[in-house]
C-alpha cells in the first residue's frame, strides 16, 4: 500500500515528530535521523516533510540507497539536475568540487541543499562516511546543506559502531516513530471510515480488540486488515464491519508459512508441557527402582570426582534433614502432639547417589478417648458465616 497524505491522521506521536522535523530544518541542524519499525509511517512522514519545506531548500531525495560513495554522489547530481564532470568515468574529487561550487552558488541565493534518504539502514558504511564528509561544506555562518535519514531500527545499530562515532557527534536530532496506541488505532480507523463515508465503524470492544491483537498498532497492518475486511463486506453485501468479517479478513492472510510457524509453536508448547508432567511424575510418583542405591568402586574414581560427589551428597543430606524437621513441625501443628524426633541418618561407608522417594503425607490423628471437640465461643466465625457473598463482582464472566 502506498502512503496517502489525504488519509493522514495526526496522532500524538506523528504530530510531535512532524514539529521536531520542522524545528530541525529551521534551526540549520546538521543530521536529522528518524527511525521506526516497518509499517509505522516513516515514508508518510517523509512526504509530509517535503510538503512542509519552504522554498529556500533544494532537495535531493534518494529512495534506493544501496549505493557506493561514487554512486551516491551521482544520484544526488541526477536528482538536482546538476551536470557532472566531462570525463568518464567521473572521479570522486571532481564530483565534490562541482558540488561545492553549486552549494556556494545556492548560498548566495539564500538557499541550501537538503539531502533526504529513505531506507537509510541499507546504506554501506562508506556511503555514511561520505555523507559525514558532505556535512563539512559550510561557511563561517551557516551550513551549505542538511541531511535527513529515515530508516528502520537497524540504522541505530549501524550508527552505534565505533567507526561511526564521528558521524553520531554531528547528529542533532534522532527520534523514533512508535506504533499507535489502542485508542489511537480506534481513532485512526474511525478517521478513515469517515473519509470513505460508506461503511460503519466497528465499535464493539471484541472487534477492536481483535484488530489490535493482530496489528499491534502498526498503521500498515491496520490498513491491510481493514482493506481486506472492506472487500469481504462488499462480497457479502454488508455495510457494517463485524467481528466475523474481521476474522475472515485475518484468516485470509494466514499463509502456509504462518500456519507452519503456528504449528511449530504449538509443538514447542506441547513438548514443554509434557516435560513438566514427566518431572512432576518423577518427583511425586517415582517407582521404587529409582530409589535404589548405585554403588561403585571408590578407588577407580578420580579425586576431583569424589570430592564433588561428596559435596553434593552432603548438600542433599542437609536438605533432607531440613525437610524432615519441617515435616515434624507440620505434623505437630496438625495433630497437636509431639512426635519423637527421628535419629539422623548414619553416614554411608561408600559414596552413593540416591534419589529419595517423597515422604508420605501425614494422616490425621483421631481424638483421644474422653476428649470432645471444644465448641467455638459465641461470636466466633464458623463455616456457615464464612461463605462468600454471592453474586461477587469478581466472579462474573467477561462481557
Amino acid at each position: 500500500m502506498t502512503p496517502d497524505r489525504n488519509y493522514y491522521f495526526p496522532t500524538k506521536g506523528h504530530a510531535a515528530l512532524r514539529e521536531v522535523i520542522r524545528y530541525g530544518l529551521a534551526g540549520d541542524e546538521g543530521f536529522i535521523i528518524i527511525t521506526g519499525e516497518i509499517g509505522t509511517g516513516k515514508t508518510l512522514m517523509l512526504r509530509l516533510m517535503m510538503d512542509d519545506l519552504p522554498d529556500r531548500f533544494e532537495t535531493a531525495v534518494i529512495l534506493s540507497p544501496h549505493l557506493s560513495r561514487l554512486e551516491l554522489l551521482l544520484a544526488i547530481f541526477q536528482d538536482i539536475g546538476l551536470a557532472g564532470p566531462p570525463e568518464h568515468p567521473a572521479s570522486l574529487d571532481s564530483l565534490l568540487r562541482i558540488l561545492n561550487d553549486h552549494l556556494y552558488a545556492l548560498a548566495q541565493q539564500g538557499k541550501k541543499l537538503l539531502i533526504v534518504i529513505d531506507e537509510a539502514q541499507n546504506l554501506p558504511d562508506e556511503s555514511l562516511e561520505q555523507l559525514r564528509l558532505l556535512s563539512n561544506f559550510e561557511t563561517d555562518t551557516q551550513k551549505l546543506l542538511q541531511i535527513v535519514l529515515f530508516g528502520q531500527p537497524e540504522l541505530r545499530g549501524k550508527l552505534s559502531q565505533t567507526n561511526m562515532r564521528q558521524l553520531v557527534q554531528r547528529v542533532s536530532i534522532m527520534e523514533t516513530l512508535a506504533p499507535l496506541s489502542k485508542q489511537e488505532m480506534v481513532n485512526y480507523i474511525l478517521h478513515r471510515f469517515k473519509k470513505s463515508g460508506v461503511y460503519e465503524m466497528p465499535r464493539s470492544f471484541a472487534t477492536t480488540d481483535l484488530i489490535w491483537r493482530y496489528t499491534k498498532g502498526y498503521p500498515r497492518l491496520i490498513n491491510k486488515i481493514m482493506s481486506r475486511a472492506l472487500l469481504v463486506a462488499y462480497a457479502e453485501k454488508k455495510t457494517k464491519i463485524s467481528r466475523k468479517i474481521v476474522n475472515e479478513a485475518i484468516a485470509s492472510f494466514n499463509t502456509p508459512k504462518q500456519r507452519g510457524l503456528l504449528a511449530s509453536r504449538v509443538l514447542r508448547w506441547g513438548t514443554g508441557f509434557c516435560l513438566l508432567i514427566l518431572l512432576f511424575w518423577a518427583t511425586a510418583f517415582a517407582p521404587p527402582w529409582l530409589a535404589q542405591t548405585i554403588s561403585y568402586d571408590r578407588d577407580a574414581m578420580p579425586q576431583w570426582y569424589l570430592q564433588t560427589t561428596a559435596w553434593f551428597t552432603q548438600l542433599a543430606d542437609d536438605g533432607r534433614q531440613s525437610m524432615e524437621l519441617w515435616q515434624e513441625k507440620v505434623i505437630v501443628w496438625i495433630n497437636g502432639q509431639t512426635n519423637t524426633p527421628k535419629q539422623p541418618p548414619s553416614q554411608p561407608s561408600k559414596v552413593v547417589q540416591t534419589m529419595p522417594l517423597p515422604a508420605p503425607l501425614p494422616t490425621a490423628t483421631p481424638p483421644l478417648e474422653g476428649e470432645a471437640d471444644t465448641p467455638l465461643p459465641a461470636g466466633e466465625p464458623t463455616a456457615e458465616n464464612l461463605r462468600p457473598v454471592y453474586p461477587s463482582p469478581f466472579m462474573r464472566g467477561s462481557q
